[in-house]
C-alpha cells in the first residue's frame, strides 16, 4: 500500500463487491482499472465487501494504489418460507433480501471517514445495503444492470427450465419478473442520489434510460507477450474461466459441459474442457477428468490462457460486457461465445470471433477453431484490433478519470 500524499492531494472512497487482487475476474479487472485511474486524482480508501466463500489472506501487492484497505465478510442468508414471504410484501430485491450485511455495515461506520472528495461504489447492492451514505460526491457502478440480468435468466428458464413442475417453474418466473422491477426501480432510485452512475456499454446506458449514466468501457491491461499459442495443441483445450459463483457462470458452465461438450467430442474426442475460477457445489460436480477438469480459483491466470486454444464464452444471460473476451483478445487466443455474452463489445461474428447460440453450433464452432488454422490466424488479428482500439486499459482509465474530475470536489469543501 502507498503513504498518504500531501494534504492538497483529494481523498477518494471506493467501496467494492470483492476484493480486487489476484484479478482473476472480469469484476476483478474492471476494478482494478478503476482503482488505478482513481490512483491518478487522489489517494484511495478501499472498503471491500468479501463472499464468505473466499479464504485467501486478502492483502494488497506490492504497490497497489491505496493508502488504506479493509474487508468485510458478509453471510448468505436461506430462502427459507418465512424469508420468501417476508420479501414477497417487501420493497426489496432479492439479493438484498437474501444477504445479511450487519457485519459489513458495522464496521463501515467505524472504519470510514467522515467525509471524501470523491465516492466511488462498485455495484449497487454495496451502495444501498451501507444505507447509501453521503460522504462525498458520489459515483456508483452499474456495471452490470441486475434487472437485464434476471429478465435475460427468466426468459432462458422458461425454455429451459431447472424445475421439473410446471407449478415451480411458473412461480420462478414471477418471482423473477417481480425481482426485475424491484432491481429496475432501485438503479434508477440510486441514479437520482447519486451524481452519476456508470455503465460499462452504450447498450446498457439506453437500458438503464437515465440523464446522468457516464459510459466507462471494460478494458484489459495489454500483456508484453499474448498468451496464445498459433499451433493447437496435442490436446485440443476448450477454457472458461470466470467466477462460477455468479449465476451466469454456473449456467453457462453447466450448459457448456451438459449440452454443448458430448456434441464437441464426438468430432474431436481428445477435446479437454477446463473450468476455471471459484466455483460452488453445482459447478464441482461437473470435474470428470481427463474431458472436464474444475481447476477452481488460481492465483494468476496466464499459465490457464497459455494451454488454451479457444475460450469459450457460453453465457445465456447477464448483463454488461464480458472481460474475459476482451482478455482473450488481448491474448491473441480465438473466442466462441453466445450472442449475448458478446454484447456490447462491437465484435462481429466470423471477423472477430464466433457466435453460437445453441448447444449444436456452439459445439461445431469449437470444432471449426480447433481445426481451421487460417480462421484462427484471421480471427484473432482483427480480435487484437478490436482491442486496441476501443477496450485498452488507458482508454478505459480515461474514461474514469475523466468521471473523476467532472465530479471530484474540491479539496476542503464542506460535504
Amino acid at each position: 500500500m502507498q503513504d498518504r500524499g500531501d494534504e492538497g492531494r483529494p481523498r477518494v472512497l471506493v467501496v467494492a463487491q470483492d476484493y480486487p487482487w489476484p484479478a482473476v475476474t472480469g469484476s476483478m479487472i474492471r476494478l482494478g482499472a478503476v482503482l488505478t485511474a482513481l490512483d491518478q486524482v487522489g489517494d484511495i480508501d478501499l472498503y471491500c465487501f468479501v463472499h464468505p466463500r473466499r479464504a485467501d489472506a486478502c492483502q494488497p501487492p506490492s504497490g497497489a494504489p491505496v493508502v488504506r484497505a479493509t474487508t468485510a465478510t458478509y453471510a448468505d442468508l436461506p430462502f427459507v418460507p418465512r424469508r420468501r414471504l417476508r420479501w414477497l410484501f417487501s420493497q426489496q430485491p432479492l439479493l438484498m433480501a437474501t444477504t445479511d450485511y450487519r457485519e459489513p455495515y458495522r464496521r463501515f461506520v467505524a472504519w470510514a471517514q467522515p467525509s471524501y472528495d470523491l465516492v466511488w461504489f462498485s455495484r449497487a447492492h454495496t451502495y444501498e445495503s451501507l444505507g447509501r451514505p453521503r460522504l462525498g460526491p458520489t459515483v456508483v457502478d452499474l456495471d452490470d444492470l441486475e434487472d437485464q440480468k434476471i429478465l435475460a435468466r427468466r426468459d432462458v428458464w422458461r425454455e429451459d427450465s431447472p424445475h421439473r413442475h410446471a407449478i415451480r417453474t411458473q412461480a420462478a418466473y414471477l418471482q423473477a419478473s417481480l425481482d426485475a422491477r424491484r432491481w429496475r426501480y432501485v438503479q434508477q432510485s440510486i441514479a437520482k442520489a447519486v451524481e452519476t452512475v456508470t455503465v460499462c456499454s452504450e447498450i446498457d446506458a439506453r437500458r438503464l434510460g437515465v440523464p446522468n449514466a457516464s459510459v466507462v468501457p471494460n478494458a484489459y491491461l495489454a500483456p508484453d507477450t499474448p498468451a496464445g499459442r498459433a499451433v493447437v495443441g496435442e490436446e485440443p483445450t476448450v477454457l472458461f474461466a470466470g467466477f462460477h459463483l455468479y449465476a451466469p457462470n454456473v449456467d453457462g458452465a453447466q450448459w457448456l459441459v451438459n449440452e454443448v461438450l458430448p456434441h464437441l467430442c464426438r468430432v474431436v474426442p481428445a477435446v479437454r474442457l477446463r473450468l476455471v475460477g471459484e466455483s460452488v457445489p453445482a459447478v464441482d460436480r461437473l470435474h470428470d477428468p481427463p474431458t472436464v477438469t474444475v481447476v477452481g480459483r488460481v492465483p494468476e491466470i496466464e499459465p490457464e490462457l497459455r494451454r488454451a486454444d479457444v475460450v469459450a464464452v457460453p453465457i445465456r444471460f447477464g448483463s454488461g460486457t464480458r472481460i474475459k473476451i476482451l482478455e482473450a483478445f488481448a491474448h491473441r487466443i480465438p473466442v466462441v461465445a453466445t450472442t449475448l455474452g458478446a454484447e456490447g463489445l462491437r465484435a462481429e461474428h466470423e471477423r472477430h470471433l464466433l457466435l453460437a447460440d445453441t448447444p449444436t453450433d456452439f459445439a461445431a464452432a469449437c470444432a471449426r477453431l480447433l481445426r481451421d488454422q487460417p480462421l484462427r490466424a484471421r480471427l484473432v488479428d482483427e480480435a487484437e484490433r478490436l482491442f486496441w482500439a476501443h477496450h485498452s486499459w488507458p482508454r478505459a482509465q480515461a474514461a474514469v478519470t475523466r468521471v473523476a474530475r467532472q465530479y471530484l470536489a474540491p479539496v476542503g469543501t464542506p460535504t
